[in-house]
């Protein structure tokens, strides 16, 4: 469920990204507790992604992100504002690198 409030937001103020952003507007999937939904992924980063939904999602709530042709990308929701959702990755990032930057490349 979308939430308001400080836990539901993106930190205001500077970027507290760890690593570059990338602008890639590709369709996605997110898989969760065997349901499926389809995203579109605005940005990504080797820590996260910035997808746009049609879903509702909870800060905290556990999600897969599937892009097809790069694979499948775990991790938990981080804020949500509106109809865009951050996710946090909790896979290793050195196993997301290669095919981020590749999608973030060559689309």
């Amino acid at each position: 469920m979308n939430t308001s409030g400080p836990a539901s937001s993106p930190p205001s103020g500077s970027d507290h990204r760890g690593s570059a952003r990338h602008t890639v507007l590709v369709a996605g999937r997110l898989r969760c507790e065997g349901e499926s939904q389809t995203c579109e992924v605005v940005n990504v980063s080797v820590g996260g992604a910035k997808l746009r939904v049609l879903g509702i999602y909870c800060p905290g709530q556990e999600l897969t992100l599937e892009i097809k042709a790069c694979g499948q990308f775990p991790g938990v929701v981080a804020w949500v504002r509106g109809d865009e959702v951050g996710l946090k990755f909790t896979c290793d990032p050195a196993q997301t690198a290669e095919a981020l930057i590749a999608l973030a490349t060559y689309g």
